[in-house]
């Protein structure tokens, strides 16, 4: 008999067959495949859940069979649920459409930038300079934040670099061109030498970014984290809150561990960031 899923990966699959998404599955494999088996939603489990290289080692090999992989953790599933729901129903192409070009771009405030992305998007919010919603029959269809600029003295005394932080549109919604409306306005108001944008490689192929033109010129490495298990919220060790971090200080790598997980923080990590840059 092969090993039973956990109760959360079996609250996922269930959740697929009452949302009518189909799926395939096999027997003591941690991969749930949509789409006939283009997509793949690599179900990790908090405790164990392997190394990063093993994720990206995954990814290359089922890319190989043009298949799209997705690394869903656990916290993630428990916490933010419907946003997960929403990017897997995007990937696979059955939201709703909305003409971007029927829109109107407004500024925001960083309180209408927090709701809509925290109830939106699936890393939730950010604080930035430079915030920007399209409006379609009169609510907010799609959210775009920017960083302030950055100077590059290095390629240019004058050279300014922005940075794309964040862009969602509303869950069960694709906006078609309400991601290139809302660069266009960005980049028409501010004038930037370019603007660079990170990609999740735990969720994304980059593919909207290059669709856009920005050119990939970097991949960056996993990241670890803790996992904060009274809120599921994921934190790098400088990040902890003061007193842990205070704690910490003094002792080695090993201390450090065994100290976290002590007061309730598990490690976790991410597989990395695709680095796009658009030049203009």
């Amino acid at each position: 008999m092969g090993r039973l899923r956990p109760v959360w990966q079996l609250d996922f699959i269930k959740t697929l067959t009452d949302k009518g998404i189909a799926f395939t599955e096999e027997e003591g494999n941690e991969l749930v495949f949509l789409d006939q088996q283009q997509v793949a939603i690599h179900l990790v489990s908090l405790r164990d859940p392997g190394a990063p290289a093993d994720f990206i080692a995954l990814q290359a090999k089922e890319q190989q069979q043009n298949r799209y992989v997705v690394h869903l953790w656990e916290d993630i599933w428990q916490s933010r649920r419907e946003q997960v729901l929403a990017r897997i129903a995007s990937i696979l192409g059955l939201n709703k459409k909305l003409h971007g070009r029927k829109g109107k771009i407004v500024a925001i405030n960083q309180v209408q930038a927090d709701e809509f992305l925290w109830q939106h998007h699936l890393q939730g919010s950010a604080k930035t300079k430079y915030k920007f919603g399209l409006m379609i029959g009169g609510e907010l269809a799609a959210v775009a934040l920017f960083s302030a600029a950055r100077p590059m003295k290095s390629i240019g005394p004058d050279y300014r670099s922005y940075e794309l932080v964040r862009f969602a549109s509303q869950m069960g919604f694709t906006v078609t061109g309400g991601f290139s409306k809302l660069l266009q306005h960005f980049i028409n108001l501010l004038q930037p030498n370019d603007l660079m944008s990170y990609a999740d490689r735990d969720w994304s192929l980059g593919n909207a970014y290059e669709t856009s033109g920005f050119k990939l010129v970097n991949t960056t490495e996993p990241l670890e984290m803790w996992l904060d298990l009274t809120d599921y919220s994921r934190k790098t060790l400088l990040r902890l809150p003061a007193g842990l971090f205070v704690s910490l200080k003094s002792m080695d790598a090993a201390a450090q561990h065994q100290f976290l997980i002590e007061n309730n923080y598990l490690p976790v990590f991410n597989t990395g960031n695709l680095k796009y840059i658009l030049y203009l």
